[in-house]
């Protein structure tokens, strides 16, 4: 309301000059719609903005708190009319601006609201609220791998950005197959949203059946031996320390063989036989790590490596989905991705990863690379 309260003080200002009865009516007409709005009695609000307005018809903040009061009785399209008129009068009225794009939004015209939202954007300071109306229309729109590079920023901005945290938990859910990441986005968000979000019983559900995904989609064996498997990959650790590869290869597939779900016992041997430029068993035992723990940061990224040597980049990319889930601020992550993207024929998803590795990247000639690459890639 601090625009509202501000409006107020402005238009009163103004109205002092105004003489006669229809000046004193329109203030005190301002006066009780400020009042009502900032109750939360939309339809009183508009009905007294709408008798001020026939008096002053040159107030940005005027037209804007009427567009809000509309906007708020989901009359889009008084509310779009007034919002304009504000931007007729105040070009630069960044606050009517990412309203209307609000209404496109509603409207489901995606990209005509995601213009705008670029547009508010470049006149005001980073603002998690509105990367996450940006990631809606981004996603609206089908551009999937933009809306999670906007929510990621929103959520790097201000980690307690709710709606961001839910909107990344759902796209993980639902566009990435991504479980274990979803759950943990959606205890993020009940950690951080107003204990009446409507979305709180959604969430909660949501967490429940993601858990039971991730419990069928468990490795499951009959017969395992931890212990032994510990020290069987302690011995091949030993081994290949002292260069002795055929034993420490030996060590590594027997620990496997004890207890299949040896998750050490699979990456350790992955390195060695990609040392041996065996490729693809190595990815292979990479992507079976990755499944014993999905959250290994370091398997992960071994794994998009390896696919990346391969030329598969199915493999990469879902590796590197889940690196960028589980540490958003890895910048390679998002170097390796455009690369990924660009090759998969995604150009401007390539250029959305470049971007974001510029963001995050320290400088030198890597970043200033990408960026100048980013450049040339379309939007």
């Amino acid at each position: 309301m601090k625009r509202t309260q501000m409006a107020g003080v402005v238009l009163l200002a103004g109205l002092l000059l105004t003489s006669g009865c229809s000046g004193w009516l329109a203030k005190r007409a301002l006066e009780r719609g400020t009042a009502a709005m900032k109750q939360g009695n939309y339809k009183v609000a508009a009905e007294k903005f709408e008798r001020a307005a026939r008096t002053i018809v040159d107030s940005p903040d005027l037209y804007y708190n009427l567009g809000k009061c509309y906007l708020q009785l989901d009359n889009l399209d008084a509310a779009q009319k007034n919002f304009q008129a504000a931007l007729n009068l105040k070009k630069d009225d960044l606050d009517s601006l990412v309203s209307l794009g609000d209404i496109l939004l509603k409207r489901q015209k995606w990209d005509e609201a995601a213009a705008l939202y670029e547009t508010a954007s470049q006149g005001m300071p980073a603002n998690a609220a509105l990367l996450t109306s940006l990631a809606k229309a981004a996603a609206g729109a089908g551009r999937t791998d933009a809306a999670r590079i906007y929510l990621i920023r929103a959520l790097r901005i201000d980690p307690s950005c709710a709606p961001a945290a839910y909107d990344l938990a759902c796209l993980y859910r639902d566009v990435y197959l991504l479980p274990a990441e979803s759950i943990a986005l959606f205890e993020a968000f009940l950690r951080t949203a107003d204990a009446h979000n409507p979305h709180a019983t959604v969430a909660r559900e949501k967490i429940l059946q993601l858990k039971q995904v991730l419990a069928r989609q468990a490795p499951q064996v009959a017969k395992r031996d931890p212990a032994a498997a510990l020290k069987l990959v302690a011995e091949g650790d030993k081994q290949r320390i002292a260069k002795l590869a055929a034993k420490a290869e030996k060590a590594y597939r027997d620990a496997l063989n004890a207890d299949p779900l040896c998750q050490d016992a699979a990456f350790n041997l992955a390195l060695l036989l990609k040392a041996k430029n065996n490729q693809s068993e190595a990815l292979k035992l990479l992507l079976r790590a990755s499944a014993m723990e999905p959250l290994r940061q370091a398997t992960l990224l071994e794994s998009a490596q390896t696919a990346l040597a391969l030329k598969d980049y199915v493999a990469a990319g879902r590796m590197l989905d889940r690196v960028i889930a589980t540490s958003p601020s890895f910048a390679p992550a998002y170097a390796s991705m455009a690369i990924v993207r660009l090759y998969q024929g995604q150009k401007a998803a390539a250029r959305v990863y470049a971007e974001q590795y510029v963001r995050l990247a320290p400088p030198g000639p890597d970043r200033d690379r990408y960026e100048a690459w980013a450049r040339t890639l379309p939007r």
